[in-house]
């Protein structure tokens, strides 16, 4: 993935890395991240992960021409809390909108 951080004239690369992730021909499916650091209430594993997702939603219903037309791709992400308990995320975009939207 090449993002452009902002105050930066270069584009970097980043290379997401899921603790667990189901994928069908190696487009991602299903995200799975478990918290790791201390109980914040806003992890950055958290906004890491949602952050991928929507980019391999916008991805997807950009490029792939089975997701192109009608912008359906929908991806699930799990993120497990450092308490036990998990939170499920379904992202997706609505047609003729380039935001990605999340429901929980």
């Amino acid at each position: 993935m090449v993002v452009k951080c902002e105050g930066e004239d270069e584009p970097r690369r980043y290379n997401p890395r899921s603790h667990f992730f189901i994928s069908r021909y190696k487009l991602p499916r299903l995200l799975v991240e478990v918290e790791s650091t201390s109980g914040n209430s806003r992890s950055m594993e958290l906004t890491r992960m949602l952050t991928t997702g929507a980019f391999i939603v916008r991805f997807a219903n950009h490029f792939l021409s089975a997701f192109c037309q009608e912008k359906n791709f929908v991806l699930c992400a799990i993120f497990i809390w450092n308490d036990g308990y998990a939170s499920r995320y379904t992202l997706f975009q609505i047609q003729n909108n380039e935001t990605v939207c999340c429901a929980l």
